[in-house]
């Protein structure tokens, strides 16, 4: 057994850091693995603005930052609260260190104050300057918590994301990729809008789309915001929308099955069908 003597922690202590680790706290290996970790800071949490105050280190900045969370009316203060936005509209928009951008963001998330959402649009649609892989991970994050906050003025960007092209052919495959992950996260987004342009686009998407995973999102999201599950049809969910009547009903099992059978026997004929 090492001793502890030899300034190695013993096997003992780095089972307790296991545990630790395994009790579920998110950031817990992301502050093991800093280059300023230390292992008092195991068992002392400094306080969020006194950090941000304080340290220049990237990584411990962003921790406090994502702990800025929206105070509750019952332990916090409007005076806190208003605190925290500014602290966090001036990192999530000016923060030179991405790290500490996207502990801004993930905090803003968290927020159903509307200047939060607002942070976040202007975030997304900024001209970040970053290197391409960090810009994709803070716009991907900014449009995934913008969600998050399920305010409603947030839904016309929504819309325009889910409706917006795949890309060129001759783009390249991170880019289209990259549109892509913003396109499901927009439709998945719309899930949480009842409203008609909501509505309107998934029908479109579950119409327009050839990419699979884009279609079954809409298709899964068309369910979650209307609270029906007609088929994997965008005919049928067109005429839902066009006929309030149909809207109120449910298809029958009988009707499932023979809906079924029809989609079973085009794709087959479509398969047999001369290239």
């Amino acid at each position: 057994m090492t001793s502890s003597r030899s300034g190695v922690v013993p096997w003992r202590c780095w089972w307790g850091v296991l545990i630790f680790g395994a009790c579920g706290c998110a950031t817990f290996w992301d502050d093991v693995t800093s280059h300023n970790f230390h292992m008092k800071d195991l068992w002392t949490k400094e306080d969020p603005l006194i950090v941000l105050r304080d340290s220049n280190d990237g990584h411990k900045r962003s921790v406090a930052l994502a702990k800025l969370v929206e105070p509750t009316a019952k332990d916090g203060s409007k005076e806190e609260h208003e605190l925290y936005i500014k602290i966090l509209t001036k990192a999530a928009t000016e923060e030179r260190d991405p790290l500490c951008r996207l502990g801004a963001i993930r905090a803003l998330g968290t927020y159903k104050d509307p200047r939060a959402a607002r942070v976040l649009e202007d975030v997304y649609q900024q001209r970040l300057p970053f290197t391409p892989e960090h810009n994709t991970v803070i716009r991907q994050q900014a449009l995934a918590c913008l969600v998050e906050t399920g305010n409603p003025d947030s839904r016309s960007l929504l819309i325009r994301v889910a409706r917006s092209p795949s890309g060129p052919a001759d783009s390249s495959l991170t880019d289209r990729q990259q549109t892509q992950d913003e396109r499901l996260t927009a439709i998945r987004g719309l899930a949480k809008y009842g409203q008609a342009d909501s509505i309107e686009t998934l029908v479109y998407v579950l119409e327009k789309e050839k990419d699979v995973a884009l279609h079954d999102r809409a298709y899964e999201s068309l369910k979650m915001a209307t609270g029906k599950k007609l088929p994997d049809d965008a005919k049928a969910w067109r005429e839902m929308m066009q006929n309030p009547q149909l809207a109120r009903q449910e298809p029958s099992m009988l009707e499932r099955v023979m809906f079924w059978n029809k989609k079973t026997e085009d794709k087959k004929t479509e398969d047999k069908s001369p290239k």
